[in-house]
């Protein structure tokens, strides 16, 4: 991929939101993040502060939650909504911040990207990030293309795909337990929901391994940690995550490490906005990307 080089933008926590936009960006974060919990934590305001504003913005704007379908807006949106969102993302690109979300497993590589705004990683199955990102939630999505209907990207309207490369993945345990399996057999692998990371779960299972589903309610880097510590499973891992992602976990190499595509999803006209060409360049260049 060639990118002109790019000023790096101003660091995330300078960014000051208008108080005009402050409901929409509760509202992304409770999209985001699933809970009214993590959103205040997220945004700074008490879990009522987020219900109830929440509450009359989707009363104001007729939203309708779409919760059986993990896919997009799951707390509703329209075509009014669509267009403050995309408001929002205006505001925040012009003053050189973004927004990007990713799962777990691959929250790591965007470390060190001071001009990202905070965004709880979640595993959502494929649509889910385009549709985010076309909505305005996101200004893009870090997504692995084991994940895609064989090895092209899938056509999205409103989106562009940029390769990045590729990541390998060992397994991690917890350092509680550096050796689960004394006897030699294989530790099980925490992974997702079944209907999520179809295409991770199947490399685990080409490689002979167990699965254990992490279920609906772990989601956050701290719940998957205690999972890992309460059984002694196992999670895939990028090699190359930074050294403060390891202190709580043990590396075990892969004799056949899975080699993920990485790939982010971004929207069209991209390249005109300072800082999304920027965090496209810092990623494809990253060491992390072989």
């Amino acid at each position: 991929m060639e990118l002109p080089s790019q000023p790096i933008p101003r660091p995330a926590h300078r960014y000051r939101l208008p108080a005009l936009l402050q409901d929409i960006r509760l509202l992304d974060l409770l999209e985001l993040s699933g809970t009214t919990l993590e959103a205040g934590r997220l945004a700074s305001v008490s879990q009522p502060t987020v219900s109830r504003r929440t509450r009359a913005l989707a009363a104001d704007f007729a939203l309708v939650p779409n919760r059986r379908r993990q896919v997009g807006c799951c707390y509703g949106t329209s075509q009014a909504m669509r267009l403050l969102r995309l408001g929002c993302r205006a505001h925040r690109l012009s003053a050189g911040v973004a927004r990007f979300g990713t799962d777990v497993l691959l929250q790591p590589l965007l470390t060190g990207c001071s001009w990202l705004l905070p965004a709880p990683p979640r595993f959502r199955p494929l649509d889910g990030w385009l549709e985010l990102v076309r909505q305005g939630v996101l200004d893009g999505a870090l997504v692995s293309g084991l994940e895609f209907q064989g090895e092209a990207p899938p056509l999205a309207s409103e989106l562009e795909f940029v390769s990045l490369g590729a990541v390998a993945l060992d397994l991690a345990v917890s350092g509680r337990h550096p050796h689960p399996h004394p006897n030699g057999d294989q530790p099980g692998v925490l992974v997702p929901n079944r209907a999520v990371a179809e295409g991770l779960q199947q490399a685990l299972l080409q490689r002979g391994f167990s699965l254990k589903t992490a279920g609906n309610a772990c989601h956050t880097p701290a719940q998957w940690l205690a999972r890992l510590q309460q059984a002694g499973l196992a999670m895939p891992f990028p090699q190359v995550a930074p050294a403060d992602w390891w202190q709580a976990l043990t590396r075990l190499p892969l004799p056949e490490p899975i080699r993920v595509p990485l790939w982010l999803v971004l929207p069209q006209g991209w390249r005109q906005q300072a800082v999304l060409a920027h965090t496209a360049e810092r990623l494809a260049y990253s060491p992390a990307n072989k």
